[in-house]
């Protein structure tokens, strides 16, 4: 249960905070996917990504007692995370174009109920999104990331960001603009149906 497992996580944090070594490694555990795949998402490269999660644990475990424990580690995390990426894109240059995960990196997302041809024509506008990605600025980069491959809200990821949601929602808008005029200038082939871009705010709510 969702309940349990946050409970868990508390009492992770809880000893980690204190020095306990083994919560500590558990908590790396149980993050260490979703930061190494954030930290890719933005950074485009894998061993760049690597070396970014391990920055970001090193910082965890010294800070790690600064966290408050009323508020969501995710947020939390996804802060560190994604300022840590930003930092490396900055310092060493983008690397290629934002892509998928390779298969042994991280969990994949498959739907079962697409058949061969549907899923060649995901693939192909999946891989036409991520190399336009590659033309976004690092926060509009990490924005994205964060709504449409973590699937955030708008008000956790201002939290994450450390910005407004109106600087989200001007980012995501930003954003969603260059890939969309992208898909359509490079990948004519591809079919758009409504997105999220054609509203203010892709939250639906």
């Amino acid at each position: 249960p969702r309940m349990r497992d946050d409970e868990d996580l508390t009492d992770l944090i809880r000893a980690a905070a204190v020095g306990d070594r083994r919560a500590f490694e558990d908590l790396v555990l149980r993050k260490r996917d979703r930061v190494v795949r954030t930290a890719f998402q933005i950074t485009g490269n894998l061993e760049d990504a690597r070396d970014v999660a391990q920055g970001v644990f090193l910082r965890l475990w010294r800070v790690l007692q600064r966290f408050d424990l009323s508020k969501r580690f995710d947020t939390w995390l996804y802060r560190i995370t994604v300022n840590a990426a930003i930092d490396a894109v900055r310092e060493r240059g983008p690397k290629g174009v934002l892509q998928a995960l390779p298969d042994d990196a991280g969990d994949r997302v498959r739907d079962p109920s697409l058949g061969p041809d549907e899923l060649f024509d995901l693939k192909q506008l999946q891989a036409a999104f991520f190399r336009l990605a590659a033309r976004l600025a690092p926060r509009q980069r990490a924005t994205f990331v964060l709504k449409e491959i973590e699937g955030l809200e708008t008000a956790e990821i201002a939290r994450a960001l450390g910005v407004t949601e109106s600087t989200v929602r001007n980012h995501l808008l930003q954003a969603r603009r260059i890939l969309r005029e992208g898909l359509l200038r490079d990948y004519p082939g591809l079919t758009l149906g409504r997105g999220p871009d054609d509203t203010e705010d892709g939250d639906r709510s």
